[in-house]
């Protein structure tokens, strides 16, 4: 059978080579989804300033939750100091380092007291002394730090701020700075620092930066010589007690050291994870959509060998080997380019901030393996199910069913079709009111698929009803336009087959860019209405310090002030009979005269009750976790810590500013630098000139306090939509790689089938139709099939904004940019158009005699 599917291969290669293609391009995307999911587990970034340790203790930093993904925590968990005295009774210690790691500013002594910031390729952080021993650094010059007022920098640090041992610096923590004496330089191991700058500390100077020190960042561990790291490891996490710790070796020890590594692993697991589901859905229904029209081109030929005594299953083997040969084949050619879409993916995500610019994927060959068999078994699936009509008809039948399609669609089919098409709107607009929140979200971009699959199984329908409403037009043009009605309407289910891409692709395209801009939108008017403060209080630094409130409510003229702290927490609910951990914006508030300078939009409670162990949550938030007021929330903050908090209220602007709103205290004391983000700062109510003395005295503030920034409202929520940027960012990268598969699988399957048509434009072309009226016939079925997708794109596009829009905003009307949407429409248009008209072109260069006895 292997035989006679390789010589129809040979002999019928176009008939093939667009479900090669499709499946080459659809290996590759599985691939690169492979390559990132594995990535997320296996791969990391090499330590720097731990990397002369045997084993370095730190606390976890993911949730450990059942049956699903473990979550990281967005701050670092620290360790109890008291846990180095455990450590360091356990046998094969020879050397326990405690370590302070606090982040920092350096600023340029030019005379004045705010200093000019000193611009750094990579983050500041201080350390104490004692911890160098850990990469270990070598003093190149001068000496060790010998009181609070005395501090050595690495050598790369020296060089780029254009000092040298002896020289004075000012370095801040957060909006406080501190002058320092440059005791000495250290060289860094291994020729210097990639990823970070250092600079130490007594330890007792880095434990008071720090802000805790009962804890710590980690607990460095020196082994007595001979001593197996791995074991020594085991024996610690054994001897600990009290606290929940994780020991690290060898590269590990850099999810560790640098906490964005470990956050982006989780990330790339729970991407390519969802990700990886929606690209092989559209893979398996687009090759589907491919094979089905290669199939249905070669129904001829097909019913010939049933017409000599082919039995069906004997026409599915066929049919089958030459699925395998073809998917085979292209499954693993497209598995290596898979590898360098895995790169440009990681490219892409590291340019929008989501991925460190050092990260390094894994190329392991199971994601390779892996796209190979998905990609040959629904190949192969689909071949079945397109194989499956003509191989159960009758041998008497077969001559007679080729010749001319069937014009009904079977009962099956029809209610297949209706109930996925119910199935959709259930799920894209129903679930939203009735289950809102993320799970709802998800489902109604989820349900285009439901609606797609549904609208390609009644396409051939849909083809003879825009057929119908095009004739009055189409038969303007006498010849042409009669043959292209007819056309049409007798051979709908071929060009279904062209349809089904094309609005597949018009579909995407339109729903992506209506959520995202929904989302944005308002997200925008949220920041913009939200902030009702006079000014806000900024940092260019790492953050201001919690003491810069009370220096802010002295200033002659201010009214009320309330600090903004900005973190990520994580919320346990139950989610279809299962638990999950889900990451959530925070900000932390003061609710003091809150009103006088931020309004939420709160719908039930009140934010003045944001006190001791409360939380306020967003609508989209309470929805998803299933929360209301006077409920209780299990949320963990950001550096692990858990809590029970009693929900206090709801608001309406967490798009704007967060989903989470707990009390200011517990909030920064949960984060790593303990520092606000932003103080909102509104003068005094009294009538007279107190806006002038506010700004005076604010601009004076700045002029003395290193990084300190005086905005308006509406440059902060501009500030704000960072987050939101990046996060859909994410989604356009990631989502643009599966329209640019279904946009080349659609020029595909339109050349395929204009192609595949050579027989029949030789035989009009013998009955005396001209070239001109063969192309202008093919000119107006174009528009049959354009015209047909994009309304079916639009119309199954619109059902899963509306749920995005209902999930997110509460309204049922999603934001949409006629420009943006026309030009979508029209590039679709041109797209198809030029994918049947050129292939016409060269398909009628030949002699029709030729054409007509080439495919015999």
């Amino acid at each position: 059978m292997f035989d006679i599917a390789w010589s129809t291969i040979k002999n019928r290669k176009g008939g093939f080579v667009a479900a090669f293609i499709a499946v080459i391009c659809g290996s590759a995307v599985i691939t690169a989804c492979g390559v990132l999911f594995v990535s997320g587990l296996l791969s990391g970034v090499a330590p720097e300033r731990y990397a002369g340790a045997t084993v370095m203790v730190g606390g976890r930093q993911t949730k450990d939750v059942k049956e699903n993904f473990d979550p990281y925590y967005a701050e670092r968990v620290t360790v109890p100091a008291s846990v180095a005295e455990q450590i360091s009774r356990v046998d094969g210690v020879e050397k326990v380092v405690r370590d302070h790691s606090v982040e920092m500013t350096l600023q340029k002594d030019d005379g004045s007291a705010r200093g000019e910031p000193v611009p750094l390729e990579h983050p500041l952080y201080g350390h104490g002394w004692s911890s160098a021993a850990l990469g270990p650094f070598e003093l190149a010059e001068g000496s060790e730090p010998g009181g609070a007022g005395e501090t050595v920098l690495d050598a790369g640090l020296a060089r780029a701020a254009g000092v040298k041992v002896g020289d004075a610096v000012r370095l801040s923590v957060g909006t406080t700075p501190q002058d320092y004496k440059v005791a000495g330089l250290v060289d860094a191991p291994g020729g210097g620092l990639d990823r970070q700058s250092a600079a130490f500390f007594t330890d007792a100077r880095a434990a008071g930066l720090s802000q805790r020190p009962d804890r710590l960042t980690a607990i460095g561990v020196l082994g007595e010589d001979g001593t197996d790291a791995g074991e020594l490891a085991g024996r610690i996490e054994a001897a600990v007690t009290g606290t929940d710790v994780v020991a690290y070796t060898g590269d590990a020890i850099g999810d560790l050291e640098f906490l964005d590594v470990g956050q982006s692993r989780g990330f790339l697991v729970m991407l390519s994870a969802s990700f990886g589901g929606t690209a092989l859905g559209v893979v398996v229904f687009v090759v589907s959509s491919t094979l089905g029209l290669a199939i249905h081109q070669r129904r001829r030929e097909l019913a010939m060998l049933r017409a000599v005594a082919a039995t069906p299953r004997q026409v599915h083997k066929l049919i089958g080997s030459e699925v395998l040969l073809v998917a085979g084949a292209g499954a693993v050619l497209g598995a290596a380019p898979g590898f360098l879409v895995a790169g440009l993916l990681r490219d892409a995500f590291a340019d929008v901030g989501v991925l460190p610019a050092d990260f390094e994927l894994s190329f392991n060959p199971l994601p390779a393996v892996a796209a190979v068999l998905l990609s040959v078994l629904g190949a192969l699936l689909a071949g079945f199910i397109a194989a499956r009509r003509i191989a159960k008809i009758k041998p008497v039948e077969a001559l007679s069913e080729s010749q001319v399609e069937k014009g009904e669609l079977g009962r099956t089919r029809k209610a297949v079709a209706l109930a996925l098409l119910g199935l959709g709107l259930v799920t894209s607009i129903v679930l939203p009111l009735l289950i809102p929140g993320q799970l709802a979200i998800a489902g109604a971009g989820g349900s285009l698929l439901l609606l797609m699959v549904g609208s390609a199984l009644i396409s051939p329908v849909l083809v003879q009803t825009t057929t119908r409403l095009l004739t009055p037009l189409l038969m303007r043009s006498k010849v042409s336009g009669y043959l292209a009605a007819a056309n049409s309407t007798a051979n709908a289910r071929r060009l279904s087959s062209a349809v089904v891409p094309l609005a597949l692709g018009t579909a995407m395209a339109l729903m992506q860019l209506s959520m995202l801009n929904t989302v944005e939108v308002t997200a925008k008017e949220q920041a913009a209405t939200g902030v009702v403060s006079d000014y806000v209080v900024t940092s260019g630094t790492t953050g201001l310090s919690t003491d810069l409130a009370q220096k802010v409510r002295a200033v002659d003229g201010v009214g009320t002030v309330t600090p903004v702290a900005r973190s990520q927490v994580l919320i346990t609910y139950v989610e279809i009979d299962k638990p999950v951990s889900n990451p959530f914006s925070a900000q932390g508030l003061e609710p003091r005269d809150l009103d006088r300078t931020l309004d939420l939009d709160v719908r039930e409670g009140s934010l003045d009750e944001l006190r001791g162990d409360t939380v306020a949550l967003s609508r989209i938030t309470a929805d998803t976790a299933r929360l209301d007021v006077g409920d209780t929330a299990d949320v963990d903050l950001g550096d692990g810590t858990h809590k029970e908090l009693k929900v206090v209220a709801l608001y309406g602007k967490g798009l704007g500013f967060g989903d989470v709103t707990l009390p200011h205290g517990m909030l920064t004391g949960h984060t790593a630098n303990q520092q606000d983000t932003a103080l909102l700062v509104t003068g005094e109510d009294d009538g007279g000139g107190a806006g002038g003395k506010v700004e005076s005295g604010l601009a004076d503030l700045a002029d003395g306090t290193p990084g300190l920034v005086v905005q308006s409202p509406e440059e902060f929520g501009a500030v704000e939509q960072g987050e939101f940027t990046q996060q859909s960012s994410t989604s356009l990268i990631a989502n643009a790689l599966l329209i640019l598969y279904v946009l080349i699988a659609v020029v595909n399957t339109l050349v395929m089938a204009t192609t595949g048509r050579s027989r029949e434009f030789g035989m009009l072309r013998l009955i005396g139709t001209s070239k001109q009226q063969t192309r202008r016939m093919m000119f107006l079925e174009s528009w049959v099939v354009i015209l047909t997708a994009v309304v079916v794109g639009i119309a199954i596009a619109i059902p899963p904004a509306v749920g995005a829009a209902l999930g997110t905003t509460g309204q049922p009307i999603p934001y949409v940019e006629p420009l943006a949407w026309g030009g979508i429409v029209v590039f679709v248009a041109l797209l198809g158009w030029l994918s049947i008209s050129l292939p016409t072109r060269s398909a009628l260069r030949g002699r029709p005699i030729d054409a007509v006895y080439a495919t015999e």
